[in-house]
């Protein structure tokens, strides 16, 4: 039996609750950077650990444990069971499928291994061992249904053009695949703003006064996300753009430590380097300025790419934006 979960927290949880067979985190933050079709699984973990490599650490190293991760998924079809463990927000959604595609052939009525689900619509780790033991008995196959509409998602996600991932409404999709999606949508700039639905949080987060890295942080996902998605690492590599861009948005009160990834960010007394809002930021906020025009972009979501230079003579680039109030992604 193998059990393939969404990160170290739960894998401990998972290992004191004394379950049998082996347990795999799948650890990969699919929500930023590129994740194109097109590409073997060997290419896919190439590119992802290349991105990761940015904030997470070296290249070649994050590759391995990206193969190594795949390796046991691939041994595990061979098995009698595997047990996916998986929460209901943006980043362990993205998880199962791509989990899913890897078993592909295990689809119903294929041969090979069991595929059990608990798809929680709650975090893992904050669960008493008597909810895990009760979800673990309680583990269903998923249904063809759900093999289809998993599939249909990531197809959707990795495409280059983002207008089917927005269309998305296969009948098989179970609530928190619903939602995630829509929460993946609104990480496009937004046709009001050019501000990613994270990015707008922030801003709202440090507009009354200076806060902390980490009260930022806490203010911007916890108290606003109904199901939080982004670590403090995640969200700071998204956030830090901000603070260094042409016309920033965030500057920093205090002295700033030496890099970004320096943990002196996240230090909590009076004397911790602060954020706060710029004469810019308080303008793209208010919907006066508009992000993308002011500061251009070069980001990936899923299997799109955003660039666009700022705009120039009053023009600029047309990059997709969610349109909230429509529910749609438009090349504006």
């Amino acid at each position: 039996m193998l059990h393939v979960t969404n990160g170290s927290v739960a894998l401990s949880r998972l290992h004191d609750l004394g379950v049998p067979g082996r347990i795999v985190p799948w650890d990969d933050v699919l929500h930023e950077g590129p994740v194109p079709a097109g590409l073997s699984e060997q290419a896919l973990r190439r590119v992802r650990a290349e991105f990761l490599a940015i904030d997470w650490g070296d290249a070649a190293e994050i590759e391995r444990s990206l193969a190594a991760r795949d390796a046991a998924l691939a041994e595990a079809t061979a098995g009698d069971e595997i047990v996916l463990w998986f929460e209901h927000d943006l980043y362990d959604q993205l998880h199962v499928l791509q989990v899913l595609a890897q078993l592909g052939p295990l689809r119903p009525p294929r041969g090979g291994a069991r595929v059990t689900a608990i798809l929680a619509d709650d975090y893992l780790a904050a669960q008493s061992d008597e909810q895990l033991a009760a979800w673990f008995g309680a583990r269903r196959p998923l249904g063809p249904e759900q093999w289809e509409a998993a599939a249909d998602a990531w197809a959707r996600f990795r495409a280059p053009e983002p207008t089917g991932l927005a269309g998305f409404a296969h009948p098989g999709a179970w609530p928190s695949l619903r939602s995630s999606v829509r929460r993946h949508l609104q990480q496009f700039p937004s046709a009001h703003d050019g501000l990613s639905r994270t990015e707008r949080q922030t801003l709202a987060a440090v507009a009354g006064a200076p806060l902390t890295v980490r009260d930022t942080f806490r203010a911007a996902n916890h108290a606003v996300e109904p199901a939080i998605f982004m670590g403090d690492a995640g969200w700071w590599s998204h956030i830090h753009r901000l603070v260094v861009a042409a016309h920033p948005l965030i500057r920093v009160v205090g002295e700033p430590p030496s890099g970004w990834h320096d943990p002196d960010w996240w230090r909590d007394e009076p004397s911790a380097p602060r954020l706060e809002l710029t004469e810019s930021g308080r303008r793209v906020l208010a919907g006066e300025l508009d992000h993308v025009a002011l500061n251009g972009i070069d980001r990936w979501l899923g299997g799109v790419h955003l660039a666009a230079e700022p705009a120039s003579g009053g023009t600029s680039t047309p990059i997709w934006r969610w349109h909230e109030a429509r529910g749609l992604v438009e090349r504006t």
